[in-house]
């Protein structure tokens, strides 16, 4: 047999093998996927609405007992089993809008949603009535005439659930075991036509190939084993030969990379451990499964690590949850310090975690680092205290001087002339602005110092905005603006201080006052999920671009100095630490010329315990 008629049978063999190995292949991928769609529609799609359908009935059902409860007497206990499976009940429901699969699940879960909320509007209802001593009482008078048929009709659309649900899993699996005997019958067959026709291919074809590959097999193993000194010895002029040429050549081509290449990777190790040794911040490295690639000997001192901890899990070694959470999530994140103790002494430091991602896209390890920040918390509780203190010292005589000029400018210690008169009222003037800033800065730092006592109870958003604009509407009118309240929802509870959200209104509503000419400013509150979302707009002057990256640090003003509309710096200020307390944020969105629209959130009523999470 020459070459060509080797080289010829060879291909023919491969080309017919492959065709048939491909045809097997995509056969038994599309079964395979088909029985996959098949069993994830039985076991997980289907199965997960079933598992929410009987939650929905357990939560229900301890809900009528509890309104039973209640019937006999008011309850505390009766009210809290109630409400913690009231939440339970949405929970649950929303995993099964999540997991809308089936033809009219979607209607069935709509009927769900509204017979709900019909039940819980009418637990108000029977909540404040009185309790009855036997059935002719007021509650179970609402009991029986409004829960008990919603209850009723809330668990028969349940049960239609979870039925459609056990219906599509039971077709399912008819479809699947069909699929499969179909799936079987067919791959056995294409299977034996390959096995067949592999083994008539092979015996003719070993003679003439296999023991030059088998040479050329042990040389690789000695490749893979990182051996360069092994060379294959063929003495053939195919094209087995010529790749085994090929193969010698490449080995020695290797043996020279690979003392170049082992050189190189010392000097760049020892490079980048002494760097990474030498940051004065502590340093960690970690890959995917949250291993510890490397650590500088800094955070090794910070952590106390006297063992190599290379190769072992971040938890395993350092007991630190929160810088956990950074690592695991670096991007959900918002910066955050942590205080840690290094000999002894408690210090700041401010995390920042980057994951590295390659040239492919693909994920390779995160660093963490580690700023500390004593020295500059230091630095700032100084100058809060020192602000604190100063506007302490100024209160008192900013007082007397305010009482004194208000008794001279009201002439109780004899006459002024005109020029006095004007004297002395810019002076009264200049003293109300400095006792305002000395107000707003003592607010201030007891926000940040965290004495000022936060009153939270659950609060009607719409009642406190509608009481903050009052003031408002007279300034409002003078100025040709119209003041609007656009409430788009009712029953918008939330779970705040009253007396702090108000003002944080009032300053944004009084900031737009101040600098729009004419135009209109609207406030909204709705509910977005778990929050409460309240906004205010105008179409003002907008806020300038240089200023739209402080405009929430202290003593930011977008006006001139010398205009007394610019106020004192420090309302954005204080409004977004009252929000942050809250567990809330603020922010803005604005253009010059266009106006702006200052929003925050806070925690809606029933959900800050999960908003704190």
């Amino acid at each position: 047999m020459n070459i060509k008629t080797l080289k010829g049978k060879m291909l023919l063999g491969f080309a017919v093998m492959i065709i048939i190995i491909a045809g097997v292949v995509v056969w038994s991928i599309y079964n395979f996927e088909i029985l996959s769609n098949a069993i994830n529609d039985i076991m997980v799609e289907n199965y997960r609405s079933i598992t929410a359908s009987d939650a929905m009935v357990e939560a229900l059902e301890r809900q009528d007992s509890a309104l039973l409860l209640l019937i006999r007497a008011p309850e505390d206990q009766g009210q809290e089993i109630f409400r913690s499976n009231q939440k339970e009940f949405y929970t649950w429901l929303a995993r099964a809008e999540d997991n809308i699969t089936i033809e009219g699940e979607g209607e069935i879960l709509s009927r769900i949603n509204d017979n709900y909320f019909n039940f819980i509007t009418s637990f108000d209802n029977f909540f404040i009535a009185s309790p009855g001593t036997d059935e002719t009482g007021e509650r179970w008078e609402i009991y029986n005439e409004e829960l008990l048929p919603t209850f009723t009709e809330i668990k028969e659309d349940i049960r239609e659930l979870r039925e459609i649900n056990r219906e599509e899993m039971v077709n399912a699996q008819l479809g699947a075991d069909s699929r499969a005997n179909q799936a079987i019958i067919y791959t056995i067959v294409l299977a034996l036509l390959v096995t067949v026709f592999s083994l008539i291919f092979a015996f003719h074809l070993t003679k003439q190939i296999l023991r030059p590959i088998k040479e050329l097999g042990k040389g690789i193993k000695e490749v893979a084993a990182r051996n360069f000194q092994q060379k294959v010895e063929v003495a053939s002029e195919d094209e087995i030969g010529v790749l085994a040429d090929e193969f010698n050549e490449m080995i020695s081509k290797l043996q020279e990379y690979e003392k170049l290449n082992v050189k190189k990777l010392l000097i760049e190790k020892e490079k980048s451990e002494a760097v990474v040794n030498n940051l004065s911040s502590p340093l960690i490295v970690t890959d995917i499964e949250h291993k510890i690639v490397l650590i500088n000997e800094t955070a090794r001192e910070l952590f106390s690590l006297k063992n190599d901890v290379v190769g072992t899990h971040f938890l395993k070694v350092i007991k630190a949850e929160e810088i956990f959470e950074h690592i695991k999530n670096p991007e959900a994140k918002e910066e955050k310090t942590f205080i840690l103790k290094k000999n002894d002494k408690k210090r700041h430091y401010r995390i920042s975690t980057k994951q590295v991602i390659d040239e492919d896209e693909e994920y390779q390890f995160t660093v963490t680092l580690l700023e500390d920040i004593t020295r500059l918390k230091e630095i700032d509780n100084m100058k809060s205290e020192f602000v604190s203190t100063v506007s302490h010292e100024f209160r008192t005589p900013l007082t007397s001087m305010n009482m004194g000029l208000s008794m001279v400018i009201n002439e109780d210690t004899g006459e002024l002339n005109e020029e006095q008169h004007e004297l002395l009222e810019a002076a009264y003037e200049d003293v109300e602005r400095l006792t305002e800033l000395v107000n707003d800065l003592l607010d201030l730092s007891k926000i940040e110092s965290g004495k000022i006592e936060m009153e939270f109870d659950k609060v009607d958003v719409n009642d406190i905005i509608e009481k903050t604009l009052n003031p408002f509407f007279k300034q409002a009118e003078e100025k040709d603006i119209e003041l609007k309240f656009k409430q788009s929802e009712e029953n918008v509870f939330a779970y705040a201080d009253p007396s702090k959200i108000s003002w944080v209104i009032s300053n944004l509503i009084g900031n737009a006052l101040r600098y729009a000419e004419q135009g209109k400013i609207e406030v909204d509150a709705e509910i977005k999920g778990r929050r409460v979302l309240v906004s205010v707009a105008d179409n003002g002057p907008g806020i300038p671009k240089e200023y739209q990256a402080k405009i929430f640090e202290k003593f930011v003003r977008t006006g001139n100095d010398q205009d007394e509309k610019s106020g004192t710096g420090l309302g954005l200020a204080i409004a977004k630490e009252i929000i942050t307390a809250h567990n809330g944020r603020i922010w803005f969105d604005s253009e010059e010329g266009e106006g702006s629209t200052f929003s925050f959130y806070i925690p809606r009523y029933g959900y800050q315990e999960e908003d704190n999470e």
